[in-house]
């Protein structure tokens, strides 16, 4: 019963995905994709591993909904790729947040970093057997951004932020 409930939740995911992967922006920062479903992440980050086996990207879907005077982005990092488990790290930071994964096997000697210049307020940290996925529009170059929604969902982080002008 518990499979099936993840295999709703993610199914409910992805579908909210392809509705919204129809939507075309002129966002700078948009990764160009094709209209329809998003059935795999359409953001790489790469990893700079400093030691161990580490993933060779962490994979984001994200989305970028623009409205007048702003916009909002939804994020969901594919954690399940390299981790077990993943929590919220609480906090009341309505710029900031933070969630702690727990490596698999494959990758518990992981040390390293993913980050990208483009999608600077999305970042990955491999450290003592965990990745911490972090959102972090603290610095974006706008009058206001906040982090409106944040959990996890389908085992993987979840983040909506939106931008004004």
């Amino acid at each position: 019963m518990k499979k099936l409930t993840q295999i709703i939740a993610l199914a409910g995911i992805l579908s909210s995905l392809a509705v919204v992967g129809t939507i075309t922006t002129k966002t700078p920062a948009q990764p160009q994709s094709q209209p329809g479903p998003i059935f795999t992440p359409n953001v790489q980050l790469q990893v700079q591993r400093t030691r161990g086996n580490c993933p060779k990207t962490v994979g984001l879907w994200w989305i970028g909904l623009p409205y007048e005077g702003g916009a909002e982005h939804t994020v969901i990092a594919d954690t399940r790729v390299f981790a077990n488990e993943t929590k919220l790290v609480p906090s009341q930071n309505k710029r900031f947040v933070e969630f702690v994964s727990t490596l698999n096997s494959n990758y518990a000697t992981c040390v390293g970093k993913a980050s990208s210049k483009e999608y600077a307020f999305y970042n990955v940290e491999f450290n003592n057997k965990k990745a911490y996925f972090r959102v972090d529009v603290r610095n974006i170059n706008a009058p206001a951004s906040e982090i409106v929604y944040k959990t996890v969902t389908a085992f993987r982080p979840y983040v909506r932020w939106a931008i004004a002008d």
